[in-house]
């Protein structure tokens, strides 16, 4: 099907969309059972990230690329690294950024950086917790530093500080790595205290939360140093890539040399190697893009704001499902995930797998989060087995049940109008209402 073809069924679709009676589209029975969805995404789709891709290749990224390719410096000296990075740094409001190729190298990397540490021998734990992706730990044993999981808060699923101070071992703790999960900062006003207190670093893990604020500072200003992602499900991405922050001038050139080959930042020349190092430098094609899409970032934000507060107000009063709380500290939300926790008690029971089916049939972008805690992914299971030392699992009540009930709208949906966070609205209440009129029947 042409562009052209395809573009006029979609505008089709949604005329005869629009004058669909409500009663078609909200109060039959469930689409999974051959009834009319709230929203039929074959001619509804949600609004993809970005809606002009081919107006924006023409007008700035097409000639950004040109231009990497025609000058002929894809890689070092990285003059379009140093751009964004800088540009990424006065946004965060911290002194030093450094871009690399993905998220997990600037968790590591920070590490490493934080404490001169080789990863030649075991360099003490660090406090994760145990609901999270997986790099979150990787990244430390990576650079051969044992982890702690430890449980996070019921109400916003971050790190507890209450379980991070009971989970220091003195001597053997050396950093706390909060993540700011979903796009929430944990609670680092609490962390910093117990860092403070104890004598430790704290590492953000950042990943999800572009543009969040705590108390009116932006994370990745937060900590000793920061780690984001541009992966490409984040909300400003380069299909992969990560950056770095911190405001010590002496981690920034340490993870500087740890990325350019251990070359000493700013002196040296090609085959002079001060550190132990990795070829971890990005290409210029990466930063091309970076600098383009942060260019869109905050209207993108803005908008996802208005939705996602929308969304919220709209679940207010609705059973099925319970938004994380926010936190009143946190001044800005990265709102990279609409999280919200599945009440089976309303919808009679009915297991998690059967109601998220019900709501896809409804067209509603609704997924199921984490599946696991980081302890209990098959690979977590057989490092506990062969290096018991390098993992240690605080007891997680929180994380062992988040896992089995929360549920996600992707950063993208928020992207489109609020015409959407009602029919998001609608599916859900639908779904509830059926399920709840069957176990009436039922009893």
């Amino acid at each position: 099907m042409t562009t052209v073809l395809k573009n006029a069924v979609l505008s089709a679709g949604r005329v005869v969309m629009r004058h669909v009676p409500k009663s078609r589209t909200r109060l039959d029975r469930l689409a999974i059972e051959g009834g009319t969805p709230v929203r039929d995404i074959r001619w509804r789709p949600w609004a993809p990230e970005d809606t002009d891709r081919r107006g924006q290749w023409r007008r700035s990224v097409g000639p950004a690329l040109r231009d990497v390719f025609l000058s002929g410096v894809e890689g070092l000296p990285q003059p379009r690294q140093r751009e964004f990075a800088e540009q990424w740094a006065a946004y965060c409001g911290c002194r030093h950024a450094l871009l690399l190729p993905h998220g997990t190298d600037a968790l590591r990397f920070a590490l490493a950086a934080l404490f001169d540490h080789d990863g030649l021998d075991y360099g003490g734990e660090v406090i994760v917790p145990n609901l999270s992706f997986i790099a979150s730990a990787t990244a430390a044993w990576d650079r051969r530093f044992g982890v702690a999981l430890v449980d996070v808060d019921r109400a916003t699923l971050n790190l507890d500080a209450r379980r991070v101070e009971e989970a220091i071992v003195p001597g053997q703790t050396r950093a706390i790595l909060p993540v700011h999960q979903f796009g929430q900062p944990a609670d680092m006003t609490a962390l910093r205290a117990i860092a403070s207190k104890y004598g430790l670093k704290i590492i953000e893990d950042a990943a999800q939360a572009h543009g969040a604020s705590w108390e009116n500072v932006r994370v990745g200003t937060l900590g000793d140093a920061a780690a984001f992602s541009f992966q490409s499900a984040k909300n400003i991405t380069s299909g992969e890539g990560g950056i770095l922050t911190t405001n010590d001038t002496v981690v920034f050139e340490r993870a500087h040399a740890l990325h350019n080959a251990g070359r000493a930042y700013g002196v040296g020349g090609r085959w002079e190697h001060a550190t132990l190092g990795w070829n971890c430098r990005p290409t210029e094609y990466q930063a091309a893009l970076l600098l383009h899409r942060f260019k869109r970032f905050p209207a993108q934000q803005a908008i996802r704001k208005r939705n996602f507060t929308r969304l919220r107000e709209l679940l207010a009063t609705v059973r099925a499902v319970e938004p994380m709380a926010v936190d009143p500290r946190v001044s800005e939300h990265g709102m990279y995930m609409f999280v919200m926790r599945y009440r089976p008690e309303a919808c009679g029971g009915a297991p998690l797998d059967v109601f998220l089916e019900a709501l896809r049939g409804e067209g509603a972008p609704v997924h199921r989060c984490y599946v696991s805690t980081i302890a209990e992914q098959p690979a977590v299971r057989l490092l506990r087995e062969k290096r018991p030392d390098y993992v240690r699992v605080l007891p997680s009540p929180v994380s062992d049940e988040a896992v089995t009930s929360i549920i996600y709208i992707a950063n993208s949906v928020f992207l489109g109008s609020a015409d959407d966070m009602n029919d998001i609205r609608d599916a859900i209440v639908k779904v509830e209402r059926a399920f709840a009129v069957r176990r009436g029947a039922s009893t």
